[in-house]
C-alpha cells in the first residue's frame, strides 16, 4: 500500500506535534518543516501528496501559497489552511490563493481525520490502474523517488508479460484487460498491507518489498503464470505453442505465447541517486530472460568477475531452394552482405552438409507438395540438430499454421520479394 507523505510547515512544535499524531495514525508519513526555505528545498528532493500550512509562518498564507502551486504544477498536492483566524474574508482569500481547504485550529481531531482521509481518498482515486487497482505510472515513479530520498533498503521487483501485445491484437482488449487483472490477483495474493504493487506501463509491475521476501515472490509469479497460460488461449494456440496474427498469402514471423519475465533488484544506502538509474538497472537484469521460452526470473546477485570467451558474431547463411534462379539470386545477396553463405543442392545431401557447415540462419523451400521435404527438415532441425538455428521457410504450399508448427520462425510465401527474405536474415542474424 502506498503511504502518502505530508508535510506540516508550521514554528509552532506543540501544534506540529498534534497534527503528527493525528496523521500518522492515518498511516501516512509525516515530515515535519518549521522554515519556508527547508520546506521549499525539501519538496525539489521528495513530491508531497499533502502539505498542512500553519498561519506561524512568516509569510502571509495567501502569498505563500501560489508559490507552492507554482513549484509543484507537475505534482499538484493538496495544500491545507491551518489557522487562529476563523474569518470569511481569511478563509476566501486563502481559497483564491490556490489552497484546497482551510481548517481553524479549534477544529476537532475527528474533523480534522476525516477530513485529510477525505482529501487523501480523492487524490489518490485518479492515480490508481481501474482495471488492476495498482498505482500508476506517475505513483510508481514517486514511489521510487522516495525509496533514494528516504535511503530505504528493501528489494524492487520489476514484472513484465512479453508478447502481450501480440496477444491484445488478436483476442482483443476485453481479453488483454483480463489477463492484467489476473496477474495483478497474483501479485496481491503475496504481498502485504506495508509493500507496493503499481505500473511502470500497462503490462510492467513494480513491486516493493523486503529481499527475503523477493526472492520467493518472482518464482512463484513465474511458475504460477504458465500454470494458468491456458485459460487465456484457444485450444489450438495453446497446443501450437504459437499466434498467428494474418492470413496465409502474408509473411509472418512466429510469435510465441505470452510469457511472464520478473527480476529482483537490491535497493541499499547510496547505491542509487535517482529512480532512472532504478529503471535503467532493472531493464538491464530484465535482458537476461530475452531468450527464454517460459516464464522466467532473474535475482541480482553480487558479481564475480573473470575471463570471457569473446563469442564469434553470426554470419552463416544455408540455402536450400529447389528453384536455380532463385537460389543463385539469394546466394548473391547474402555475398554482397558480406555473409558466409552455402548452397545445397537437393534435400538428401542437406543433412551433411548441414552438419559440416553448422549455420545461424537456413533459407528453405516447402518441398513438393505430397513429400515436405523441406518441412520434415524444418521439425528436424528444431527437435534434434540445433534448436538456436533460425528457419525461414518459404512456400507456395500456403499453409502457415502447419510450417510454423513443423519449427520454422518465418513464414514466406511464393512468389517473395528477395529483399523481405535479406531483411529476416539480418534480422535473424543479428537477434
Amino acid at each position: 500500500m502506498y503511504k502518502a507523505t505530508v508535510f506540516i510547515i508550521s514554528k509552532r512544535k506543540e501544534l506540529s506535534i498534534k497534527y503528527k499524531k493525528l496523521i500518522e495514525a492515518l498511516e501516512q508519513e509525516v515530515l515535519v518543516i518549521s522554515s519556508l526555505s527547508a520546506a521549499l528545498e525539501k519538496m525539489q528532493k521528495i513530491e508531497p501528496e499533502l502539505i498542512l500550512i500553519s498561519d506561524t509562518i512568516d509569510e502571509k498564507l495567501s502569498d505563500f501559497c501560489p508559490k507552492i502551486r507554482a513549484l509543484t504544477f507537475n505534482v499538484r498536492p493538496i495544500i491545507v489552511a491551518i489557522s487562529k483566524s476563523d474569518e470569511l474574508i481569511d478563509r476566501l482569500e486563502v481559497f483564491e490563493s490556490g489552497a484546497d481547504d482551510f481548517m481553524s485550529e479549534s477544529i476537532s481531531s475527528l474533523e480534522f481525520q476525516t477530513r485529510i482521509k477525505a482529501h487523501l481518498r480523492r487524490y489518490f482515486e485518479n492515480l490508481y490502474n481501474p482495471s488492476t487497482l495498482f498505482a500508476q505510472r506517475n505513483l510508481t515513479i514517486r514511489a521510487l523517488k522516495k525509496l533514494i530520498y528516504l535511503q530505504k533498503k528493501c528489494a524492487i521487483i520489476f514484472v513484465k508479460i512479453s508478447n502481450i501485445s501480440n496477444y491484445r491484437e488478436i483476442y482483443g482488449e476485453i481479453a488483454y484487460q483480463k489477463v492484467l487483472q489476473t496477474l495483478s490477483a497474483l501479485i496481491n495474493s503475496v504481498i502485504v498491507q506495508k509493500d507496493f504493487a503499481g505500473h511502470f506501463f500497462d503490462d510492467e509491475f513494480i513491486i516493493i518489498t523486503d529481499f527475503a521476501k523477493a526472492e520467493k515472490i518472482a518464482p512463484f509469479l513465474a511458475f504460477a503464470f504458465d500454470n494458468i497460460l491456458c485459460r487465456f488461449y484457444t485450444k489450438g494456440d495453446f497446443e501450437n505453442n504459437f499466434t498467428l496474427l494474418s492470413s496465409d498469402i502474408k509473411e509472418e514471423k512466429k510469435e510465441a505465447l505470452m510469457r511472464l519475465n520478473a527480476c529482483v533488484l537490491e535497493n541499499d544506502k547510496d547505491k542509487f541517486s535517482s529512480y532512472e538509474q532504478i529503471i535503467t538497472s532493472l531493464f538491464e537484469l530484465m535482458k537476461s530472460c530475452k531468450n527464454d521460452e517460459k516464464s522466467t526470473f532473474v535475482i541480482d546477485r553480487p558479481k564475480l568477475y573473470g575471463k570471457v570467451e569473446k563469442k564469434e558474431p553470426k554470419n552463416k547463411v544455408m540455402i536450400m531452394e529447389e528453384d536455380e534462379a532463385l537460389s543463385i539470386l539469394l546466394e548473391t545477396l547474402c555475398a554482397l552482405n558480406s555473409f558466409e553463405v552455402r548452397v545445397c543442392s537437393n534435400y538428401a545431401q542437406f543433412r551433411d552438409e548441414f552438419d559440416e557447415f553448422m549455420p545461424d540462419v537456413v533459407v528453405m523451400d516447402y518441398g513438393q507438395k505430397d513429400l515436405k521435404d523441406g518441412l520434415k527438415l524444418s521439425y528436424e532441425i528444431k527437435k534434434i540438430k540445433n534448436a538456436n538455428t533460425k528457419i525461414i521457410l518459404s512456400s507456395s504450399v500456403h499453409n502457415k499454421k502447419e510450417i510454423l508448427a513443423s519449427g520454422a520462425d518465418f513464414y514466406l510465401p511464393k512468389p517473395y520479394d528477395t529483399d523481405v527474405a535479406l531483411l529476416w536474415i539480418k534480422r535473424f542474424l543479428n537477434d
